[in-house]
């Protein structure tokens, strides 16, 4: 049980970092600081292990937040593009309150 929460908790702080770059993104665009930052992370050709470390480490805090805007962005640009990022984002929060929820009624049968 320890594991399954230590699990939990990692994927959780791993969503919150994506969602705080979703909306870094939405409100203030990929010129700022944190957007630089944040494409700073990825390294297309790792060499050894810490470049392999760190390409996981984006992917699991950054990556899909800044993919997806990057994506949309150069697909549709402007005001049409963020309000298809905010529609994303707001798809995949809802995605996730179901499997929370399902989540939770496992854990409630489990521990009844």
């Amino acid at each position: 049980m320890i594991l399954y929460a230590g699990v939990m908790f990692l994927l959780s702080i791993c969503l919150a970092f994506q969602y705080v770059t979703a909306f870094m993104f939405l409100m203030f665009g990929r010129n700022t600081p944190y957007a630089r930052f944040v494409e700073n992370f990825y390294e297309p050709q790792p060499k050894d292990w810490y470049d392999k470390f760190m390409n996981f480490f984006y992917i699991m805090n950054y990556g899909v937040a800044h993919r997806g805007y990057v994506k949309v962005m150069e697909k549709h640009g402007g005001i049409k593009g963020k309000l298809r990022y905010a529609g994303f984002v707001f798809f995949v929060t809802i995605i996730l309150i179901i499997i929370a929820n399902i989540l939770t009624l496992i854990e409630i049968r489990l521990m009844s």
